[in-house]
């Protein structure tokens, strides 16, 4: 779901912009010849073993990543990786704190689950780069998509449209001129699908005269996983991506027994059930009009996608939300990144692929896929994306790190505003930075 503050309040606010003639020589080109998947040399793939000793540097992480329990969220989890190792890794709190009633009742869940480092989590928008980049830089990559192509030529039911020219490129940066966000359940044809729905909504803006993060973009970068992969997009990453990855906990719809490993977010829907009748904080549409609907939830949601455009409109499955993901297989992902792509003998896309997808060719803090991040004083960047539920994560190539923190901010009493953890994330990120910083170049022991 898409709740973004001020671009220039957040701290992911970019200091140093990569130029424009950069990005054009790496992106604009049509789709790169096909990638080996048996690169010529071994890549390092994350290793996890249990840490014999805990550095007592990242203390005061751990303490600043505590001190939110309660408050900011009923749980969290740490990890840390440093040179293709993952050098610290933590669980604070709960997993689960309440539970419901039948009638929707809320009561405390005696005893609270606690939180472990294996916890599965609803990533929410994190979905966008950890599934949706993610296939869409494999196709890139094998020369099946190029980031030129346009929707009225990817997709049947976009041509002749006001969207028919928007590129894959403008989906992946938020460029491509449409609405921020629509209650996409409330328009779902007599299939039960709603990307007729989106062919017929108007544009919002001009294509790429503004940045407006979209949830719908990513939606229907979806679609097009789908259509150029030939296969949905879930079965996509599962086999194409994590398998080899050995992302073995990640995918969407988690069957019994990963549902019984998930952080529990919201009681049902009411979060998002407000937005569509108020139209606040991004009006309704005026066209096409909406259809009734009773389907809302008012369980405590554990397993099941929190985003109701994911869970009510798409099944369970879509572009821009409804992965469920661990901190270690998100660390997996990272790690190919930070290799350029590969991963052990399995390549993602070729380096110069990644590195095209890192550049910025319209706003500073807006490479494809992902938001960058330039904290002052720290001249790497990072890369990396948030999640509504209260996950986040960050790598780094330069500095071969990431640092990934999952959190449940959203289980709480229904009512309960949900607290901002931007701060918290800059405090994270900061910290992990300098210990590099101050082992100088030395490899992690």
């Amino acid at each position: 779901m898409t709740i973004r503050s001020s671009r220039k309040g957040r701290f992911h606010r970019l200091l140093v912009v990569a130029g424009l003639a950069a990005c054009t020589a790496l992106v604009a080109a049509p789709a790169a010849p096909a990638a080996s998947t048996q690169p010529p040399a071994t890549c390092p793939v994350l290793r996890d073993q249990p840490i014999a000793k805990e550095d007592a540097r990242f203390a005061p992480i751990d303490d600043a990543v505590r001190s939110g329990v309660g408050t900011l969220y009923a749980g969290a989890v740490l990890l840390v990786t440093r040179q293709g190792k993952v050098v610290h890794q933590a669980a604070f709190g709960h997993a689960q704190t309440l539970t419901s009633a039948p009638d929707g009742t809320l009561r405390p869940l005696d005893p609270p689950r606690a939180m472990t480092v294996d916890t599965l989590f609803d990533m929410a928008s994190v979905t966008k780069v950890e599934a949706t980049t993610a296939a869409i830089l494999h196709l890139v990559g094998t020369g099946r998509l190029s980031l030129d192509d346009t929707l009225g030529a990817l997709l049947p039911a976009f041509r002749g449209t006001d969207k028919a020219g928007i590129t894959v490129r403008q989906l992946l940066t938020h460029r491509a001129g449409l609405w921020e966000w629509q209650p996409t359940w409330l328009h779902r044809d007599a299939s039960g699908r709603v990307l007729s729905y989106l062919a017929a909504l108007p544009l919002r803006y001009p294509i790429g005269s503004r940045f407006a993060y979209s949830d719908l973009g990513f939606m229907l970068l979806g679609e097009i996983v789908a259509r150029v992969g030939g296969m949905p997009l879930d079965r996509y990453v599962r086999e194409q991506l994590y398998r080899p990855l050995g992302m073995i906990d990640s995918g969407f719809l988690p069957g019994p027994s990963l549902r019984r490993r998930a952080a529990a977010t919201s009681q049902g829907d009411q979060y998002q059930r407000r937005m569509a009748e108020t139209g606040k904080p991004y009006p309704a549409a005026p066209y096409p009009p909406a259809q009734p609907f009773s389907g809302y939830r008012s369980n405590i949601l554990v397993g099941e996608a929190n985003d109701a455009n994911a869970a009510l409109g798409w099944g369970g499955v879509a572009g821009h939300a409804g992965l469920f993901s661990t901190a270690t297989d998100l660390a997996r992902y990272t790690q190919a990144l930070i290799n350029g792509g590969c991963y052990g003998r399995w390549r993602l896309a070729p380096a110069g692929t990644i590195a095209a997808f890192e550049q910025t060719p319209f706003d500073p803090d807006q490479a494809l896929g992902f938001h960058k991040t330039q904290l002052p004083g720290i001249a790497a960047p990072f890369y990396g994306h948030s999640g509504f539920t209260g996950t986040w994560f960050a790598f780094s190539p330069q500095l071969n790190m990431s640092v990934v923190l999952l959190t449940n901010r959203l289980h709480r009493p229904e009512g309960e505003p949900y607290p901002a953890l931007e701060a918290l994330r800059e405090t994270v990120l900061r910290g992990a930075a300098r210990i590099e910083d101050g082992r100088k170049g030395n490899a992690w022991r």
